[in-house]
């Protein structure tokens, strides 16, 4: 049942001090599915607490006009809108985590290109801005093989490894996600050196996704908070290479918060094992946080990940899977 309609999720997150977590309790005291701003007014008079009361019905008409001009403009961009409680919203994303383990999904999802790229289980590929060179090829070997048994590659668009994971799926023509934290108007597109690879993504039938609208620009808490997404999207994560403070640790944890397969490409060459944007891998898989993943035993690699999901309750096991680096 749609609960709320994406109109009135987006005029409800118009309001200050009214988010995505205070929405989705609010839903469970809506007895009747509401889709006019009348029937929001109702609803909106029954609510106790500050952050309820002090909102006027002058307040909630401003943050309609403001939902209306989004979806307008989404609609001449060519930019589609999902919410949270349509049949289109990935169900594996309403148990999105964030890096607390606290559960955290977008209410409204924009996006650009190919919808049903997300029928396909996602592989999250993520990792450093500045791979070694061997992290470079880790990073397209491995996005591009699970891209060929069927899984969507999804990550960042981020300088590095991110588009390592886009290009390798790209490159044998299988399907890759692009969560963003930004809007997807062309304009908002982050980084901008990858605004070529975001359309060759739509162009070749891949997808972009983004909880935030048009005009909408990258800061530091949009790219924190859209880690969370790319481990939510996903059945299991694979790091390609991380410092052990590197900003890949926020999708870490949140993967390892939600208890989803996490692996770690494990290298072999004194270059890498010595490189400080790897000690990342050596640390996780030293902890028992993550696999160590080498290139010649990915199907082992997809059994674990499709064992892991036959059980409620899932706990990481030592395995050791090779890779040739």
């Amino acid at each position: 049942m749609i609960t709320l309609s994406t109109e009135m999720i987006l005029t409800l997150l118009q309001l200050k001090r009214i988010g995505n977590k205070t929405i989705l309790k609010l839903t469970q005291q809506i007895q009747t599915p509401i889709s006019s701003l009348e029937q929001l007014y109702r609803f909106w008079r029954t609510l106790k607490g500050k952050d309820f009361e002090s909102k006027t019905k002058e307040d909630l008409d401003d943050a309609n006009r403001i939902a209306k001009r989004i979806i307008f403009q989404c609609e001449q961009e060519g930019i589609g809108i999902i919410s949270f409680f349509e049949d289109s919203y990935p169900e594996i994303l309403k148990s999105c985590k964030d890096e607390e383990g606290k559960l955290d999904p977008p209410l409204i999802l924009y996006y650009r290109g190919n919808i049903k790229v997300l029928r396909k289980h996602g592989i999250a590929i993520i990792g450093t801005r500045e791979p070694t060179a061997n992290g470079v090829l880790a990073g397209k070997h491995f996005s591009s093989e699970f891209a060929k048994r069927g899984y969507n590659i999804v990550s960042g668009l981020a300088i590095g490894c991110d588009t390592t994971g886009h290009q390798g799926a790209l490159a044998v023509g299988g399907a890759t996600t692009a969560f963003l934290a930004n809007g997807l108007d062309w304009a908002s597109i982050y980084p901008k050196e990858n605004l070529n690879l975001a359309k060759d993504i739509v162009t070749k039938g891949g997808l972009l996704l983004s909880e935030y609208p048009i005009g909408q620009t990258c800061g530091k808490y949009s790219l924190v908070a859209r880690d969370r997404l790319q481990a939510g999207l996903s059945y299991a994560t694979i790091v390609i290479q991380t410092g052990e403070r590197g900003g890949t640790m926020h999708a870490v944890n949140a993967t390892i918060n939600s208890k989803k397969p996490l692996f770690a490409v494990e290298y072999k060459t004194y270059e890498d094992t010595k490189h400080d944007k790897v000690q990342g891998n050596i640390e996780l898989i030293r902890d028992g946080k993550a696999q160590p993943l080498r290139s010649t035993a990915i199907d082992e690699a997809i059994r674990f990940i499709e064992n892991a999901y036959k059980v409620p309750k899932r706990e990481v096991k030592q395995t050791t899977l090779q890779l040739d680096l």
